[in-house]
């Protein structure tokens, strides 16, 4: 299958800090609009998860600040299914600058999958199309 091309995003006056460099707190929303972008692609975004009474909760999220992005700078946010199994996901991130590719930040998040009762729930038992739909795109056994 054909690679999804990485998440762009244009950074925003409002997005930086009073030395003019983006506030650390604006990577983990960047990492979360890469992980809609990726869903989305694939055919299987937060919407269509929600038509279906599924819900995918952050559990963890961390990120690594490398160096500093500023205001109008272009960053592509590389996203990597690192880890699925049914019941949990698990992303990477790369975020670097679009121009010079220097990386800006690296970071990862975890996810579990809930029906609308908030109880865990397997893909792979509960919703197989989804499941394998996950497998084939991102080449899990």
């Amino acid at each position: 299958m054909k690679e999804i091309e990485p998440y762009e995003h244009k950074v925003q006056y409002y997005e930086t800090d009073q030395m003019g460099i983006v506030h650390h707190s604006n990577y983990i929303r960047w990492f979360e609009e890469a992980r809609s972008y990726v869903l989305e692609k694939i055919g299987f975004g937060y919407k269509e998860m929600e038509e279906r009474g599924i819900i995918s909760p952050v559990l963890a999220v961390n990120a690594e600040y490398k160096t500093m992005t500023r205001y109008s700078d272009i960053v592509v946010i590389k996203t990597k299914v690192t880890s699925y199994n049914g019941i949990k996901l698990m992303l990477s991130y790369e975020v670097s600058d679009k121009e010079t590719g220097k990386i800006r930040c690296t970071g990862e998040s975890k996810h579990c999958f809930l029906n609308t009762e908030g109880r865990p729930i397997s893909l792979k038992r509960s919703f197989p199309e989804v499941h394998n739909l996950f497998s084939e795109r991102f080449h899990i056994e």
